[in-house]
């Protein structure tokens, strides 16, 4: 489903701060159809690409920083089995 409406982005949010929005952000989604709306009948992929990393969202030097950490997989036990 498209949607016809222009949206206006007023206020952002990363990790409970504020994040002051770019002139000509709404615009910029609007023109490139960044808005989309699934119903809840269609099925789309829920791959996670982050499901990975641990996120950690500080701020450093008046800027918001985000980290990603590689979480390192479990290691593998080495029982032996007979």
């Amino acid at each position: 489903m498209k949607i016809n409406e222009d949206l206006k982005v007023t206020e952002m949010h990363l990790d409970g701060f504020k994040v002051p929005v770019p002139e000509g952000l709404s615009e910029l989604l609007n023109r490139s159809g960044g808005w989309k709306y699934i119903s809840p009948d269609q099925s789309e992929s829920k791959v996670d690409n982050t499901k990975n990393y641990d996120r950690k969202v500080v701020r450093e030097d008046g800027k918001l920083r985000t980290y990603l950490t590689y979480k390192s997989p479990p290691k593998a036990s080495k029982q032996k089995i007979s």
